[in-house]
């Protein structure tokens, strides 16, 4: 794998003369975000009028979500697309970022992508952090006045472990999430790959580089801060999106590579597939 600065560069040089499409194509995804967090607050306000802050949140988040999910994802994942096929050299007009809307199947496999991964993540942070989570409630006061019974003096002690408990689920949802960083742009670059089994094959070919991968995130952190300021976005958002294809196209190939080369020394006559 080539060094994070290397795919920087790389990423930089691809959209050289290219700034007003990038431009405009991050602009979508920002015009999105912002046309359904518009949404969300409006419907929030109204919602306001006539319930708690809690009901009208749960109530303007979840038509909110399904709004993200089918229409926010697939052009997410259509500017992606742009950017991944940018960055290999392709000349592809802006409109191909609502290529997931243009095909009933690519608009299915776009959606079931999203709400697969959102599945996950939830899945994950439920499990990773449930312990830790049963732990603090263990140790509230008002659980036990609830119950109308006497806090156990051996409670007190537990909020240590509670802690522990969270820097450990912490770190492993961290390390499980690692393992889908590349479904989508797997799911991009063959037509022919379901979103089951681009999930499959990210696992698959993540294994190994968990750590380069928390890296290369973390290297974004500063443009992450940046990116607050909103109209750094233009910039960042595009600039991250190119650094992220260049990233899983060179991990593609090193996963490829390792494959070859152990087989070429246990199984001389056979030929992988490449993803």
């Amino acid at each position: 794998m080539p060094t994070i600065s290397f795919i920087k560069t790389t990423a930089k040089a691809s959209l050289s003369n290219k700034w007003s499409k990038v431009l405009a194509s991050g602009a979508l995804v920002i015009s999105a975000f912002c046309l359904i967090y518009v949404f969300f607050s409006m419907l929030y306000l109204m919602l306001s009028a006539a319930l708690n802050n809690g009901w009208s949140l749960v109530l303007s988040l979840i038509p909110s979500f399904f709004l993200w999910q089918f229409f926010g994802v697939p052009l997410l994942y259509g500017v992606l697309r742009w950017f991944w096929f940018t960055a290999a050299g392709d000349d592809l007009p802006v409109s191909e970022a609502f290529f997931y809307f243009s095909r009933t199947k690519e608009y299915i496999r776009s959606v079931s992508l999203g709400f697969r991964i959102f599945c996950r993540i939830v899945a994950i942070l439920v499990v990773c952090f449930l312990p830790s989570i049963i732990i603090s409630i263990l140790c509230r006061p008002t659980l036990y006045d609830m119950l109308n019974f006497a806090m156990p003096f051996f409670v007190s002690s537990l909020w240590s472990l509670g802690n522990v408990l969270t820097l450990f689920g912490t770190i492993l949802s961290i390390i499980l999430l690692l393992r889908y960083f590349a479904a989508p742009i797997l799911m991009i670059n063959d037509n022919n790959i379901s979103p089951q089994e681009a999930l499959h094959l990210s696992n698959i070919i993540s294994k190994q580089v968990n750590g380069k991968t928390l890296s290369f995130i973390l290297s974004f952190l500063g443009w992450a801060v940046l990116s607050l300021l909103v109209i750094p976005l233009l910039y960042t958002l595009p600039f991250f999106m190119t650094c992220y294809s260049v990233y899983c196209k060179y991990l593609i190939e090193n996963y490829n590579r390792l494959t070859e080369l152990q087989n070429k020394t246990y199984y001389p006559n056979y030929k992988p597939p490449r993803f």
